[in-house]
C-alpha cells in the first residue's frame, strides 16, 4: 500500500491543488488528511470540498475545531483569531457539518501505523512535539511502529531505537527514508498551505507500507494568487506575507 498523507492546508486552495496534482504521479492507493483544512487562507469551503473528495480518512485539527467553536481561541494570536472568526462566517453549513464529524485520530492496524493531528497522548489538547523529551513521552502513548502527525507545520522524522531519540532530516524533499524494523517513528508531514520551516514550498508525504519507506516532498504553487485572495478577503497582511518566506 502507498499512502498519500498531508496536513495543514489552512484554506490555501492553490497549494492544495498543486499537491493533489503532484500526487497523481505517485501511484497512491489511499489518501489521508491530518487536519487543519481551514484557517488563515481565503478558500476554506473549496479546500474542505476537495479534501472530502480525495481522502478516505480526514482528521480534525485545532483550526477546524476553532472554526466550529469547539475549542477556545483566547490563546490564539490576533492574526489567527481574526482568520478563525472570518472562517466561521464563510464556511457553509454542509462543510461545518462535515468537519464536525471528523475524528481526532485513526489507527491502521494492517500496516502498523496511526495518524493524529497533534499528539497521540492527548489529541484534543493540541500540544506540540518539538523536543526529544516531548517525543520520548509520546512514544509511550501509541503502540504502532509509526505515528504520523502535523500541527507544527515543520517536516520531521523522529526515530526511537534502544531508548535513544534521533531526528532525521526530511526537509529538502529528495530524501527517501528507509524505516527500520527495530525502530519506531513519529513523522511530521509538514504543511500543505502554510510551511513554517523557512521553505515556502508545500510539503506532502508519501508512505510506502510495502517497501517500508517514507518521503516528504516539496512542490511550488501559485503563492501570489493565494496572497492576493487573502488580502482581497481583508484578512491580516501577515497571513499573506508569510507564505512567501515559509515563516
Amino acid at each position: 500500500m502507498r499512502y498519500g498523507i498531508y496536513s495543514d492546508i489552512h484554506g490555501n486552495l492553490e497549494a492544495l491543488t498543486s499537491v493533489l496534482k503532484a500526487y497523481e504521479d505517485e501511484s497512491i492507493d489511499e489518501y489521508i488528511c491530518l487536519g487543519d483544512v481551514v484557517g488563515y487562507g481565503a478558500n476554506p469551503n473549496e479546500c474542505v470540498e476537495l479534501v472530502r473528495q480525495n481522502a478516505t480518512v480526514v482528521l480534525a485539527g485545532n483550526h477546524d475545531y476553532a472554526a466550529l467553536e469547539l475549542t477556545d481561541i483566547r490563546h490564539f494570536n490576533p492574526y489567527a483569531k481574526h482568520a478563525v472568526l472570518w472562517t466561521r462566517d464563510v464556511l457553509s453549513k454542509k462543510n461545518m457539518n462535515y468537519l464536525r464529524k471528523r475524528e481526532l485520530s485513526h489507527h491502521f492496524e494492517n500496516d502498523n501505523f496511526m495518524v493524529v493531528h497533534a499528539t497521540p497522548s492527548q489529541p484534543e489538547a493540541w500540544n506540540y512535539i518539538f523536543s526529544r523529551y516531548e517525543a520520548k513521552y509520546e512514544f509511550r502513548n501509541f503502540t504502532e511502529q509509526i505515528c504520523f502527525i502535523g500541527h507544527s507545520h515543520t517536516p520531521m522524522v523522529i526515530r526511537f531505537c534502544d531508548g535513544e531519540i534521533d531526528v532525521i532530516p526530511a526537509q529538502n524533499g529528495t530524501d527517501v527514508i528507509e524505516l527500520m524494523p527495530d525502530s519506531r517513528y513519529i513523522i511530521n508531514v509538514g504543511s500543505v498551505g502554510q510551511p513554517r520551516d523557512r521553505n515556502p514550498l508545500s510539503a506532502y508525504c508519501v508512505f510506502d507500507a510495502t517497501a517500508h519507506t517514507v518521503q516528504i516532498k516539496r512542490i511550488e504553487y501559485d503563492i501570489k494568487t493565494a496572497q492576493q485572495k487573502i488580502l482581497a478577503a481583508n484578512l491580516p497582511y501577515l497571513l499573506a506575507e508569510r507564505l512567501a518566506t515559509g515563516d
